[in-house]
């Protein structure tokens, strides 16, 4: 819905626009303003799209506010309106974009004809943009698939020169736009194989595999600063990585190493696919990369017989005296999603822990033990905070969240943390949908007590006081509730309405200023399309209603 700001120091004339644009059927929020400043006060807590300003005011003129319109919303549209020619002033204007000039003895038809045929302007302007946008990724897509097959001239030793390219295949375009990694630096390659990956498998399902393993590789080094590029050919992939700003290539090493197992776990749950990785031990040239890519390829060739390798981390079989079971970034995100309630992330991340959990053998196993404990803090934590103590279920209640003693095997204790998870997020959803039924009551009896005030029952004022998005809120409400919020504005106007025709004390015009109608026409306008018949039908209606009882 677009929203409309009409500014002009004579009320009549803003009363009468108002009136004729609520009787046009535009599809607009409209607010008024009487002065430049006052005007200005709406645009800094508002966007407009479309301002209809007079171009003669006391104060602040049409063309300073036209200034500071642009200057804090470029995209807006300026209409001006005169009551005469103002030659150096309309000059002035007619220079700047996204500016018409009307004069007010051409009509308020005119203006609302403009003002339509701008709203259509802006839409087509912004499908425009949208084609473009849609030209650009499409311009991207080609720059990948050419980067691929560069790439791959340059590892199979077809080409010794990894050169970027731009939309034309031709050599020279910025290495650090599209390519996502300097290739002037050094990468630090990971390679991966898919084992039996394309075996029966079509195209696009191939592709759509190849898509999210690539995602779930980001999503869980999204939080360091590394670069990264991904390219594969057939069951070969490859992902080439680089550290940005501070970040040195040991520590990078280590962020990668440290996911390996997670990422891994992650695909084979989401996908299927079992991954052997192979992860170079240090930085190198691009143009080392040739030699590189095959000897790690030969490294996970000599263990292809046990899927799921992770070549040059064998230590995370058993942790070392310094390691812990459960990597601190991964019980970090956990808590993380936990707090926030992200439930597609926190059940991915407790799959992940309660996975390395479950596999453990022995109950006196201390990692496992520092990994049980850890996993208990992070639950006491949220269930402290809201205070559900006497709703988590848990074997042995909270204190079985302070000891395993109460486990036969790790299995059944991570088990038991995927079932309080799950619980949790069953809690917060109910929450949840009590919160919605409150910001329903909120919003109706709102509309309800400031019906008599427009600016107080649009959508904009509405995201205010309860503190959403206005798109969002739409949504929101239409969804708990099966109706607009246009739907339940127009019906508290008619039950207030009836209940005001039924007292009989009333005049029509009184109804109409209490239901935030700008004259006694609009108020019988709209009384009739919703109920069928005018206010004063209704009042003799129940008039005979009563004589005949």
């Amino acid at each position: 819905m677009r929203r409309i700001l009409m500014v002009d120091d004579e009320a009549i004339i803003v009363k009468g626009m108002l009136s004729v644009m609520e009787k046009s059927g535009l599809d607009a929020e409209v607010y008024s303003a009487l002065s430049g400043p006052e005007a200005l006060e709406i645009l800094s807590q508002k966007r407009m799209d479309i301002v209809v300003s007079d171009m003669a005011m006391p104060g602040m003129d049409g063309l300073e506010l036209m200034r500071h319109i642009h200057a804090q919303w470029p995209e807006c549209r300026v209409i001006f309106l005169s009551g005469h020619s103002e030659f150096d002033m309309i000059y002035q204007a007619i220079q700047g974009e996204a500016v018409t000039f009307l004069l007010k003895t051409e009509g308020f038809d005119r203006i609302i004809a403009t003002i339509r045929d701008t709203m259509e302007k802006m839409e087509r302007q912004e499908r425009n943009q949208a084609l473009e946008g849609e030209l650009i990724r499409q311009q991207k897509f080609t720059r990948l698939l050419l980067r691929r097959e560069a790439l791959t001239s340059f590892l199979q030793g077809r080409s010794m020169v990894l050169s970027p390219v731009d939309p034309d295949g031709n050599p020279g375009a910025d290495p650090d736009g599209d390519i996502e990694i300097n290739m002037k630096a050094p990468v630090l390659p990971l390679y991966a194989y898919w084992d039996g990956g394309t075996l029966g498998l079509g195209l696009t399902e191939f592709h759509e595999k190849l898509l999210t393993m690539d995602r779930i590789f980001r999503s869980y080094l999204c939080t360091y600063p590394i670069r990264m590029t991904f390219w594969n050919h057939h069951e070969d992939i490859l992902w080439l990585l680089q550290p940005s700003g501070e970040l040195e290539g040991n520590r990078c090493h280590l962020y990668v190493r440290e996911h390996m197992e997670l990422i891994q776990r992650a695909v084979e749950r989401e996908t299927g696919a079992i991954l052997d990785f192979a992860l170079h031990p240090s930085m190198i040239d691009m143009q080392e990369l040739p030699g590189v890519y095959q000897e790690l390829r030969c490294r996970i060739s000599q263990g292809v017989g046990v899927p799921g390798m992770i070549a040059l981390q064998p230590e995370r079989q058993r942790p070392t005296a310094s390691a812990s079971l459960l990597p601190d970034s991964l019980l970090g995100r956990l808590r993380s999603a936990m707090e926030h309630m992200n439930r597609t992330e926190m059940e991915k991340l407790l799959a992940d822990a309660t996975g390395i959990l479950g596999q453990c053998r022995d109950m006196d196993d201390p990692y496992a033990q520092e990994a049980f404990m850890r996993l208990s803090g992070i639950f006491l934590a949220y269930i402290n905070r809201w205070k559900l103590h006497g709703k988590v279920q848990f074997p042995g209640g909270l204190a079985g969240l302070t000891s395993s003693r109460g486990f036969s095997s790790w299995r059944q204790a991570a088990d038991a943390f995927m079932d309080l998870g799950h619980l949790l997020i069953s809690l917060h959803e109910g929450d949840e949908g009590n919160r919605s039924a409150a910001i329903v009551y909120q919003i109706r009896d709102h509309m309800a007590r400031h019906l008599a005030s427009p600016d107080e029952v649009t959508l904009s004022r509405l995201a205010e006081i309860t503190y959403f998005n206005p798109a969002y809120l739409s949504r929101l409400y239409h969804q708990v509730t099966g109706e607009t919020l246009s739907d339940t504005l127009s019906r508290l106007r008619v039950e207030k309405a009836n209940d005001m025709l039924a007292g009989g004390e009333c005049r029509i015009g009184d109804i109409a200023q209490a239901l935030g109608f700008s004259s006694s026409a609009n108020f019988t306008r709209f009384y009739r399309k919703m109920t069928g018949k005018a206010p004063q039908e209704y009042r003799d209606q129940l008039a005979r209603s009563s004589l005949d009882t």
